[in-house]
């Protein structure tokens, strides 16, 4: 047994051995239909029209960030900014505070101490990364977004499944727990290493190496690599010729490009109504369980059900679905064109790829037990195993349905002067009928609007300007990177110069729709679609009826092309990063919670209750936010500095449980920070009996085998 090892101890053993990354091309091929996919080489174009130069928002932005490097590096600041002199949301959509844990000894054994030189031969020693000593380097992989750091005795970014699959062996055959992670944008703590009691070292098993995707049956569905982006996904639709199809999600967090296997392994939601949450039951996954000899062995679940790569299509010793799977990925990686795949005729290719049940379910909003249930949650239990499986399993790839795109579209600002105004729109018009929903409906009220406005401009326009995936997501590793490096008040810079620059930058929202904006105090952001039968009529009918039945209590703005749409998701999507900006420009503390609300409820929980020997503080800011079709709700809460937010956050989370029916999480996953229901905790053990996949989430045991000794 040996203390923990050096990262110049880490490096010496990588260079044991070279891994050639190339990659042979196999010419058997996966049975086809009769279209052909073209390269899926992935671009994220440019918004034209935009109002704001690029040059302008970049210069701004460049030097936000390159002054709070400088200035880091020269000035400490004061204690009153110190970052642990508060609770801090954490910038990322919706995020919270930051819960970093003390650093831990590590006693390894020999296998673990070689381990790393072991993965650096199996898997090429560029695709392996020291995590004993946290840097600019690897702290993407160890920081969570919004809580968690912890220490990996290895950090893993395989390039094709079959690597990643060697890798978990080998991880596990080492008796290390393993921490799958995709883009980590995760809010909950659930995708980073944790000091926990249990003292098994960690190694973390990054996919974003893993971003293929591509089409098949004739575009009406995709397949995604396990680190294949949801706002690449969208634009790749288009480039592949299906210009009449859209992708299955759309987040808060899109402009961060998280992976299509993190949305299913959340259950995550976002804007998408008539979609739902994402969700498959067709996927490739991997299992750790215990064989008779008393080893640990991996398990690989294929429910892809894709012609020529289930399982049944290969003889013992004689190719195998994943290394299928893999070749094809690699030959359009490559460029080459392949005949488009085909789902089987089997019980999987016939499986649900989306929850097609959704739009009936959102809409049963009465005064009956239904109405009294919430839409979604991450404790569901239902489907495939892979889905709400919160790391579990490792998930290496995904089916999902592509979406008929709307022939046409209308998009509006609807303002109302008073919350039940706005929820009785919601109601009457929007969830007539699961036929006629709109694409989106995103609630914001006036402390929402006011924080978005003041702190966010610098984010949004980059957005409206740059879009959303690959370019967007290297900017934010950039100032994660800066507030990782070793100087103090490091974590805050940032986001200190970017509430000062706001100012200087254009508003995001054009004047007719700031207007209206700052004379009510409830909003909602609404697209509608017309799909072939009179969709978007009906809906604009009941409007117009309801706005002449509540003259003087809503006011509703038309979008006038596609760059004010581009305005309105930009300043929806940047609330909670402008959040955290608002809170350190002004020098104040804050706390984040999501949670499903009851279909026919809606009013904000009140702040009730003790916070310790006193009743709870009124905050300075009480943003909420929410997927309003859903009743899905995010609440960004600001506090002065003294406040114990702790206890405020346990008091809310208690209001939404007890008293209003709702559940929490509604999205962002149970992590390190929620406790999951019993079924669901008893699904989890069940999909990882050895509890080495992601110990300790969801209030579960982070001991082997679940032990509580």
């Amino acid at each position: 047994m040996t203390n923990l090892m050096n990262r110049s101890m880490f490096n010496s053993m990588l260079k044991l051995r070279q891994l050639s990354a190339a990659k042979g091309r196999a010419t058997n091929g996966i049975s086809r239909a009769s279209s052909t996919s073209s390269s899926a080489h992935q671009k994220v174009s440019d918004n034209a029209n935009t109002g704001i130069k690029l040059s302008t928002v970049a210069g701004i932005a460049g030097l936000s960030l390159t002054a709070g490097y400088a200035a880091g590096n020269f000035n400490n600041l004061t204690s009153t900014t110190s970052k642990d002199s508060r609770e801090l949301p954490s910038g990322l959509p919706r995020g919270c505070c930051s819960c970093d844990s003390p650093p831990v000894e590590l006693n390894l054994t020999k296998s673990q101490e070689d381990l790393p030189s072991n993965l650096a031969s199996l898997i090429g020693e560029e695709n392996v990364i020291s995590g004993l000593t946290e840097d600019s380097s690897n702290t993407m992989y160890l920081k969570g977004a919004r809580l968690g750091r912890g220490k990996a005795l290895a950090i893993v970014t395989p390039i094709s499944l079959q690597d990643a699959v060697k890798a978990l062996e080998v991880a596990v055959q080492a008796d290390c727990i393993v921490i799958p992670q995709g883009q980590n944008t995760g809010l909950t703590g659930g995708s980073v290493p944790r000091e926990e009691e249990d003292k098994r070292p960690a190694v973390i098993i990054s996919m974003r190496k893993l971003n293929m995707m591509f089409p098949i049956d004739n575009g009406e569905k995709v397949v995604c690599l396990a680190g294949a982006g949801i706002a690449t996904l969208a634009n790749n639709l288009n480039k592949w010729g299906f210009p009449d199809r859209e992708s299955h999600s759309t987040l808060g967090s899109t402009f961060l490009d998280p992976t299509t296997a993190a949305g299913v392994a959340f259950g995550s939601g976002g804007t998408q109504l008539r979609k739902g949450p994402a969700y498959t039951d067709r996927a490739l996954y991997a299992k750790v369980k215990q064989d008779k000899w008393g080893r640990h062995v991996i398990e690989l679940v294929n429910t892809l059900g894709i012609e020529g790569i289930e399982d049944t299509d290969f003889h013992e010793n004689k190719g195998s679905s994943i290394e299928q799977l893999d070749i094809y990925a690699n030959d359009i990686k490559q460029g080459y064109d392949r005949p488009m795949a085909s789902s089987s005729d089997s019980q999987h290719g016939k499986a649900m790829a989306s929850d097609r049940s959704y739009p009936d379910n959102v809409c049963e909003c009465g005064n009956d037990k239904k109405g009294s249930a919430v839409s979604r949650c991450n404790a569901d239990t239902k489907g495939e195993l892979c889905n709400r499986s919160e790391g579990k399993v490792l998930i290496l790839a995904t089916v999902h349905d592509t979406f008929q795109r709307a022939a046409e579209k209308g998009s509006y600002w609807v303002a109302c002067k008073d919350f039940e105004t706005t929820l009785r729109f919601r109601k009457e018009v929007c969830l007539d009928n699961a036929k006629d929903l709109p694409i989106s409906m995103e609630y914001m009220d006036r402390d929402t609007f006011d924080i978005v406005d003041r702190s966010g401009r610098i984010l949004a326009n980059l957005i409206k300007v740059i879009g959303m995936g690959s370019m967007m997501g290297s900017l934010w590793n950039i100032k994660l990177k800066i507030e990782a490096m070793p100087f103090d008040g490091a974590e805050l810079i940032c986001d200190k110069l970017l509430h000062t620059f706001n100012v200087m930058c254009p508003a995001i929202l054009p004047k007719k729709f700031m207007k209206v904006g700052k004379s009510m105090d409830h909003h909602v952001a609404m697209t509608v679609g017309e799909f072939g039968e009179g969709e978007k009529a009906r809906l604009l009918l009941r409007m117009k009826k309801f706005v002449a039945e509540n003259e003087g209590k809503i006011e509703i703005v038309e979008c006038d092309g596609s760059s004010d749409e581009m305005s309105l998701t930009a300043f929806r999507f940047v609330a909670a990063p402008a959040f955290r900006t608002w809170c350190v420009g002004e020098d104040v503390q804050g706390f984040s919670v999501d949670y499903a609300l009851p279909k026919n409820a809606g009013e904000a929980p009140p702040l009730l209750g003790k916070v310790g020997e006193i009743d709870q503080p009124v905050p300075l800011k009480r943003m909420r936010y929410s997927h309003f079709g859903c009743n899905v709700v995010h609440e960004d809460l600001a506090y002065a500095l003294g406040v114990d937010t702790h206890a405020a956050k346990l008091a809310l989370k208690k209001e939404v449980e007890k008293d209003c029916g709702g559940k929490l999480p509604a999205e962002h996953g149970h992590g390190t920070e929620y406790s999951a229901p019993k079924e669901t905790q008893k699904r989890w053990m069940n999909m990882d009996p050895l509890n080495i996949m992601n110990p300790g989430i969801g209030g579960l045991s982070s001991k082997y085998k679940y032990s509580s000794k």
